[in-house]
């Protein structure tokens, strides 16, 4: 007995043991319920708003149920989730109570007695009178059952230590399910809280009657300001990006004629006037702003303006001159007619022609250094100290500002030269070497300042020892010389545009070769050279209007190639024009060709259309030479009448010759300066050299003395 009171106890001891840890399982469980309800009180929060809003869709909730709805965000928990919160604690506890409820009262290995075989005073006790009777009944020795009590206790360690692993096991899985729920919660606050708070906003705004209405009365009132009044339109329209522009012209009170380069500063952005005194701003603000114009020499000027929608132009502007004042009139130096398109420019004061070719300078800062720089396109600069004005009007010639070149032997050599075509500033462009074996030939551009010159001066031979002639471009401003091709022949046809035609004989070929002559076309702009036709030998090359006529020669060719062509000056654009060979072109007049055939036979054509056989020889053979000024509106050529040459100028539009001089002597070269100023040669036992015209009135002027060099070739 002594014995089984022993097992007794210590059944006792390991039943508290159970209990105890049943429930330290259960405290534990509701601590992390607790967290976890923590953790989501906002996302309850959240869920008590939505069946708020729902109940708002049934019922209008007053102002009051809203401020409640306010209050209860900071409430913990709602009725189901304390619900679930005690189910979730009775689950547990439950769980805790399994390991009991199937150990019995007397251990884990103990079948469970129902209380109603037993008392309910000392059921324990009846369990250890079963455990003593089968003691007896089985007559096991004290040792042995001392050894069983002993197993017994074994046993129950282990099954201790197992009960305390799966409840460890429980809490641990009960503890990542309430961080996952609190880290959904927070997400879900996340994606909820904002859209919540706005919608709640709306809401409650929506509910009150006295804040809807006041805020679309106001909006109404805002939108009635920007729409009528210009500050807060303009501001309004100024905050979402809207810019305009505007514009004005700066203009003299005396003379009423625009202004260039005067300073204007509006909106604090500074412009300056153009050619026409125009003055432009663009991406400004709109609204009310200020503008300045603060010229020295002149009268400040301050206006405060507004800016509207749309361009905003301003029109002229007036200053009043303040500062010294020049007059001058600027005119021709060989027609004497008015220069309309002038300026006269003192440090940054600038001043510009009339109608009549008068200018009113107002100068802000003056010295005894200061001077008056006058310009014109097409001629020279001319620079006058203040000193040499005077009060009145100064009259100022102009002179064509493109150099002369010419060749002259007044050193006993053949020198190229460059001289202004008044006769001034005349220097040695290109000194002779003493190898040049004929008089160098020069063809000026009509409207750069530069020249096409064949020379041998060089020295150059080919294998024969025969001196070779060279190509060269030269500016005449600069004196650069650039040495395009050398050949056993060359000759110069014209300028087309910026491309220059030119015949070349090839150094080093049999004279038997039938590409030993080579028509090229060689271009300013990108100095290439185009081969535009090959032969043996061209029995006639001319430029007619925009195109090349080249006549085929027979010699070292074969007969079926003895022919006319035209080509551009580009090279395409080949056309046959007489399917036979042609000694030369005739130009008759401007537009009508006529082609000297084999076997005396002669064509005529009208330019553009095809040529037609006729059967009597023109009375003029020799032809004439037309040379269009840049704009092709006129075309100048030299003819000999009564013994005299004559220059005649043909007019493109009227189709009319017009004589304009008539002197002995006069010849070709011709060439244009400009539209209107021709330059000729004049050649006679007296004299050779160059003169210039006006065509616009005025008489000729003799530029310089020259050597004669017409054409050196064959044609």
């Amino acid at each position: 007995m002594v014995e089984k009171k022993k097992n007794s106890d210590e059944l006792d001891e390991l039943q508290k043991s159970i209990d105890s840890a049943a429930k330290e399982a259960t405290k534990i469980k509701v601590d992390f319920k607790d967290e976890s309800i923590s953790d989501s009180e906002e996302s309850a929060t959240l869920d008590e708003a939505e069946k708020i809003d729902l109940k708002e869709e049934d019922e209008p909730a007053s102002d009051s149920e809203l401020d409640e709805m306010t209050e209860d965000e900071d409430h913990e928990l709602t009725q189901e989730e304390l619900e679930k919160e005690f189910e979730d604690s009775q689950e547990l506890e439950e769980v805790a109570e399994e390991p009991k409820k199937q150990a019995g009262p007397a251990g884990p290995y103990q079948p469970v007695v129902p209380e109603s075989s037993y008392g309910e005073e000392d059921a324990e006790a009846a369990v250890f009178d079963d455990v003593s009777m089968e003691s007896e009944t089985e007559e096991v020795p004290e040792e042995e059952n001392k050894d069983s009590v002993d197993n017994t206790e074994l046993q129950e360690e282990p099954e201790e230590k197992d009960l305390d692993s799966e409840v460890d096991s429980m809490l641990s899985v009960e503890q990542q399910q309430a961080q996952a729920a609190a880290a959904g919660a927070s997400e879900e606050k996340k994606k909820k809280s904002l859209f919540g708070k706005i919608k709640y906003f709306f809401v409650r705004w929506w509910r009150n009657k006295k804040a809807r209405y006041g805020t679309l009365l106001l909006l109404f009132a805002l939108f009635t300001l920007t729409a009528f009044v210009p500050a807060m339109r303009y501001g309004a329209l100024n905050l979402v990006g809207v810019r305009v522009s505007t514009s004005l012209t700066i203009v003299d009170s005396q003379t009423g004629l625009p202004l260039k380069n005067i300073p204007v500063t509006l909106a604090g952005v500074e412009a300056r006037s153009g050619e026409d005194g125009l003055v432009e701003f663009t991406e400004m603000k709109l609204g009310d702003t200020t503008l300045v114009i603060d010229k020295l020499g002149y009268a400040k000027l301050e206006k405060e303006l507004t800016l509207g929608f749309g361009s905003n132009p301003l029109g002229p502007q007036s200053l009043s001159a303040t500062g010294e004042q020049y007059r001058f009139r600027l005119v021709d130096w060989l027609s004497d007619q008015p220069i309309t398109e002038a300026e006269a420019q003192s440090g940054e004061d600038i001043a510009q022609t009339d109608a009549e070719g008068r200018i009113q300078l107002t100068v802000g800062e003056l010295d005894e250094q200061t001077v008056v720089t006058i310009r014109a396109e097409g001629y020279r600069d001319e620079t006058i100290g203040v000193t040499e004005l005077n009060d009145d009007v100064n009259a100022i010639s102009l002179v064509q500002g493109k150099k002369h070149a010419f060749v002259s032997n007044r050193n006993g050599e053949y020198d190229l030269y460059k001289i202004d075509v008044d006769g001034q500033n005349e220097e040695i462009l290109l000194q002779a070497t003493g190898q040049e074996r004929e008089i160098p030939f020069v063809l000026p551009h009509q409207t750069r300042d530069e020249i096409a010159f064949i020379s041998s001066r060089d020295g150059e031979t080919n294998k024969d020892n025969f001196i070779l002639d060279g190509l060269f471009i030269i500016n005449t401003q600069t004196n650069d010389v650039e040495k395009v091709t050398r050949s056993e022949q060359l000759q110069l046809i014209g300028w087309m545009d910026n491309k220059l035609i030119y015949v070349s004989v090839i150094e080093g070929v049999s004279a038997g070769n039938p590409q030993r002559s080579k028509v090229i076309s060689f271009d300013l702009e990108t100095r290439e050279r185009i081969e535009l036709a090959s032969a043996n030998y061209f029995n006639d090359v001319k430029i007619v209007n925009d195109s090349v006529y080249y006549s085929v020669s027979s010699a070292a060719v074969p007969a079926s190639r003895a022919k006319l062509y035209s080509i551009n000056s580009d090279g395409t654009n080949k056309q046959l024009v007489v399917d036979t060979q042609v000694w030369s072109i005739v130009r008759a007049d401007y537009n009508t060709l006529y082609f000297n055939a084999i076997d005396r036979e002669w064509y005529e054509q009208e330019i553009g259309q095809a040529p037609q056989k006729i059967d009597t020889e023109p009375t003029d053979t020799l032809g004439r030479k037309y040379v269009d000024n840049p704009n092709g509106e006129k075309s100048v050529w030299v003819d000999i009448r009564d013994g005299k040459g004559v220059l005649i100028v043909y007019d493109t539009k009227t189709e009319e010759d017009l004589v304009v001089l008539t002197e002995s002597g006069v010849t070709n070269p011709v060439h244009w300066i400009g539209n209107d100023v021709v330059i000729y040669r004049v050649d006679t036992s007296g004299e050779t050299a160059d003169y210039i015209l006006n065509l616009d009135g005025g008489d000729p002027q003799k530029i310089s003395d020259v050597v004669g060099n017409h054409s050196r070739y064959f044609f």
